[in-house]
């Protein structure tokens, strides 16, 4: 095979005459430019066989010459092989430049399915004994003294462990415990109830309330896990230490998604009439 005639030479040529940039192959196959080179210089013992394959048929490709016209050229080249040189005269569209790795010829070692089984089953039985142990050794552990400070509270989604902060004192609420200077902020929103209507207070720790129904007032320190229910014919007002301390509702409408759970007093008044809840949000005084 002649100098001019060289198959990498004709490729190359190939190339050229497109106008296409050794580093656009290289970008768009991600071969690395330097074997690009290699394979228009003819040197192909720079890898082995199955890579040099593999980015031959790339190459080719891109460039829409011939793919496997040049792999019975390269196999003729490296290994003598014979067959025909042809031109590199069919065209492919852009969609069918394929950069994959063909499976067949990288000639991969194929893993029995009872052995990938095998291995499935002794994963999941590794994962089962270590949650074992690890519950073994949570239910053995020494409870900690301080446990009492720790309470679940339950959400719709989830279980958190909160630990709440402890009351300052047993003195009911006054004005003082929410002095405008401690305000954080305010806000209001319309609820879709109907009569009759219903405020239900429950302690999640000890803490302490201010409420004002009309019917029933209750300003005094809850414990955890008492429950409070106020009857409202017009109005009702609450003041609360902590909203992290209760959970409150109106009729079937949970408020905590409006008080959140952050350790800050609250202050406001629902209505029935235009059915506006109000409340704000205050630094609580210690």
């Amino acid at each position: 095979m002649s100098e001019q005639k060289l198959f990498f030479n004709d490729l190359k040529a190939k190339r050229e005459s497109q106008n296409i940039s050794l580093e656009e192959i290289s970008d768009f196959t991600k071969i690395d430019i330097k074997f690009l080179i290699a394979i228009e210089d003819g040197d192909f013992g720079c890898l082995p066989d199955v890579y040099m394959r593999l980015f031959l048929r790339s190459y080719c490709k891109y460039i829409s010459a011939d793919d496997e016209q040049a792999l019975n050229d390269y196999e003729f080249y490296t290994i003598g092989s014979k067959t025909e040189s042809k031109t590199f005269s069919i065209p492919l569209e852009p969609d069918d430049i394929d950069t994959n790795i063909d499976q067949k010829e990288l000639n991969l070692p194929q893993v029995p399915t009872a052995k990938i089984v095998t291995i499935v089953i002794t994963v999941i039985i590794l994962i089962f004994t270590l949650f074992l142990i690890s519950n073994i050794d949570s239910d053995s552990s020494p409870k900690s003294d301080n446990s009492n400070k720790l309470n679940i509270k339950e959400s719709s989604e989830n279980l958190k462990i909160v630990q709440y902060s402890s009351l300052p004192d047993n003195s009911p609420l006054t004005n003082l415990d929410f002095d405008a200077n401690n305000l954080i902020a305010g806000n209001k929103k319309k609820l879709v109830a109907s009569d009759p209507f219903t405020f239900r207070v429950e302690a999640l720790a000890q803490t302490k309330i201010n409420v004002n129904s009309g019917p029933i007032i209750r300003n005094k320190v809850m414990e955890k896990g008492q429950v409070e229910i106020f009857p409202i014919k017009d109005k009702i007002s609450y003041d609360f230490w902590s909203a992290q301390h209760i959970k409150c509702s109106l009729n079937d409408i949970d408020l905590t998604e409006f008080f959140g759970s952050e350790d800050n007093s609250i202050r406001g008044w629902f209505t029935t009439k235009d059915l506006s809840l109000n409340y704000n949000f205050y630094k609580q005084s210690l």
